[in-house]
């Protein structure tokens, strides 16, 4: 089998769960082969594997630009594939059309439960969590989570008289709501520190409101971090305090690597954390109680994920993708829109 992911943006250089997606199919002992198209120096460049093909496009990335999909068509019928499996909304959009003359067996992943009428268009969709698979309205959304593979970083050893580590991890956007968590942590009477590892279009407003509220030797914004694993091991709690999530990669390495993760209800969390790893933003003391039992929820949270941890790890969702893949193309009419 061939399989070529397209993907329309560039990246950030970490956290891009289709890089790593291709990195663990290429390397798998199962038979197939895989490229991913992408657009022109892609920041990820560095972390793809040998095995996988990279096919990079230089036409202006824009949806109705023909010479975008003309450069696009050359490229796909070059390698050749079985299967092509977009990424997010924009590549979904321009490959659907550019499939009408393809007419090549298709997949879409949507990362997110938010808006993305392309989707509807999509006969071949995967939803990384249930409640993206519920913001497919044709129903014929498969639910494959998103997996990682694991590292073992080690924990430094910390006094008690330290301060309370605090975590989080994902990109400074509003989606994130870093402002709000922030915030409510100016009313929490305990000795936290926080750190945000990130980048991202929010970072002066958050920045400026750190220093309106007095926390700038509470509260750093030091920018990505390539060893997110030893970060999160290190810190007491990691939370997770968006607004809107799927199935976010750096929940499932926090949940491999940290000794607690809290989370508001959203994405993954809402499906399978219990009650007591929940946070409600709109109630303040739901985190001012988890900080302040942070040594207890540990225990508890080391006795509750170890046994979830394996439904999320990448052997896994290779699998399932490879079995879904092979299923689009035996079927009649295979092409995806």
């Amino acid at each position: 089998m061939r399989v070529c992911h397209f993907t329309a943006s560039r990246g950030l250089g970490r956290g891009e769960v289709y890089v790593d997606l291709a990195n663990a199919m290429a390397m798998s002992d199962f038979p197939v082969e895989v490229g991913l198209l992408a657009p022109v120096r892609p920041l990820y460049r560095e972390r793809l594997s040998p095995r996988v093909k990279l096919m990079e496009y230089h036409a202006r990335n824009t949806r109705n630009n023909p010479f975008l999909w003309k450069e696009l068509a050359t490229q796909i019928n070059a390698f050749a594939p079985d299967l092509v499996h977009t990424h997010f909304a924009k590549a979904t959009e321009i490959y659907r059309r550019l499939n009408l003359f393809l007419q090549k067996p298709f997949v879409a992943t949507k990362h997110n439960p938010r808006k993305g009428a392309v989707y509807e268009k999509v006969r071949n969709v995967i939803a990384v969590s249930k409640v993206v698979q519920d913001s497919v309205r044709h129903g014929n959304a498969t639910l494959i989570y998103n997996g990682i593979v694991p590292e073992h970083p080690a924990r430094q050893a910390r006094t008690d008289g330290d301060s309370i580590r605090l975590l989080c991890v994902g990109r400074l956007d509003p989606i994130k709501g870093y402002d709000r968590l922030i915030t409510i942590l100016k009313t929490v009477d305990l000795p936290w520190q926080l750190t945000i590892l990130g980048e991202g279009t929010q970072r002066a407003e958050l920045e400026t409101l750190v220093s309106s509220l007095g926390l700038s030797d509470r509260v750093s914004l030091p920018g990505f971090d390539k060893d997110v694993a030893r970060q999160m091991a290190n810190c007491d709690i990691c939370i997770f305090s968006s607004l809107s999530e799927g199935c976010s990669i750096a929940m499932l390495e926090a949940m491999n690597y940290a000794p607690l993760v809290i989370s508001t209800r959203t994405g993954l969390a809402l499906e399978i954390f219990p009650d007591w790893l929940l946070l409600d933003l709109d109630n303040p003391q739901t985190l001012a109680a988890a900080i302040r039992e942070y040594r207890e929820r540990q225990a508890r949270f080391s006795e509750w994920v170890t046994p979830v941890l394996p439904d999320f790890h990448m052997e896994n969702a290779v699998r399932q993708h490879l079995e879904l893949y092979r299923k689009i193309i035996s079927g009649a009419g295979a092409h995806g829109a």
